[in-house]
Parts: structure tokens; sequence; C-alpha cells
């Protein structure tokens, strides 16, 4: 499962728009089998309110669910292993330093979304790309939810929250979700230049 050759799946016009605004897009990510996996491992799992970066709770800012990805979720580690090819080549292409990933499960209910915010909390830069995987069918503009990035070039950029969809940005750049009007699910990502404590 999640056999992706991430050299022959992003292109020069995929490098030349992250160098340029920071952003880009791979759509069909994986094979249908491997998101229907992660799809039904989503709908499984018991879910906890998110905190914000300094531990508290506050549901106006932040509304998702989350569930971190571990050694208990099975398909997810294996997307957590081929997130790992994809820092080895960033490495290779930007010598961006990455040595691990870290990822969670997120579902946003009806009516909620997450305010503007960078992944990188004033002070600190662990995270240097980070990564959102989609996992909504049937997904429509009107249904909300999509993630808007003020790029590199400060232009804001809308990206729907389609299925198999991955959006990878600089996590510096400061980003939000929208409110979504049905429940949202998607696999938030971190590709980090620290080692971490194990």
């Amino acid at each position: 499962m999640f056999v992706t050759d991430w050299h022959n799946k992003i292109n020069d016009n995929h490098l030349s728009s992250f160098d340029q605004t920071g952003v880009f897009v791979l759509d069909a990510c994986f094979a249908a089998s491997d998101l229907l996996a992660l799809q039904t491992e989503s709908g499984l799992l018991e879910y906890q309110q998110a905190h914000l970066t300094n531990g508290e709770q506050i549901r106006a800012i932040r509304g998702d669910s989350i569930r971190w990805i571990d050694e208990r979720c099975t398909i997810g580690m294996q997307y957590l292993a081929s997130i790992e090819q994809l820092g080895a080549f960033f490495n290779q292409i930007f010598f961006a330093g990455i040595q691990r990933s870290e990822a969670h499960y997120a579902c946003y209910q009806p009516g909620f979304g997450y305010d503007w915010h960078s992944d990188n909390p004033k002070g600190r830069d662990e995270r240097v790309i980070s990564a959102v995987f989609y996992l909504n069918d049937n997904w429509a503009d009107t249904d909300g939810g999509q993630i808007h990035v003020l790029d590199k070039s400060k232009t804001l950029q809308i990206l729907t929250p389609k299925a198999n969809r991955l959006v990878i940005f600089d996590s510096d750049l400061r980003h939000k979700v929208a409110l979504t009007h049905k429940t949202r699910f998607s696999i938030a990502t971190w590709l980090r230049r620290d080692m971490g404590i194990f």
C-alpha cells in the first residue's frame, strides 16, 4: 500500500510553484484502494477535541477533533511511511533538513473551521513543510471547508478539500480552514527538522 514514486508524482511545475509561492497541490495522490483504507480507518477512530499550541481549547478559533496517528492506526502509519519518503524527496531537492514527520486525522463538524494561523508558533521553526490530505468524497465548493493559504507572493489561494488531494505548503505561511457545512475529514501532516523525543 501507499507505493508512491514522489520523483514521478512531483513535476517541474510543482517544484516551480513551491519555490515561488510556497504551495502546490497533488490530485489523485494515492491509489483508490489506499484512499478507501484511510477513509475507513478515519471513520472508526475515537477523536478528541483539538487544542491550540498553548493548550487552550477555544472552539471559536479551532473547531476540529483529532486523533494522532500512532502504532494503533495501521493504515495511518502506512500513510506516514510514504510521507517520510516525501520528506527525503524534499531533502534531495531543497536541502530542507527534514528528519521526521507527524500527522493526525482531523474531523470538522458542520459550523466549525480553524481561524488564521501559522503551523510554527512565534519563535519556533521545527515544522518545515505542512501538508493536508483530504478524505471527502463528492465535495462541492458550496460545502465550505476550503483551506485558505496566503502564499509567499501574498496571493490568497483557496483550495477545495476533495478526496485524494494533498495540499503541500511552507509551514510558516498563514492559513485557515473555512467553516464547513458538512462533516469534513482530513489528515494534517508536518515534515519536521527536529528528531523529537521517543
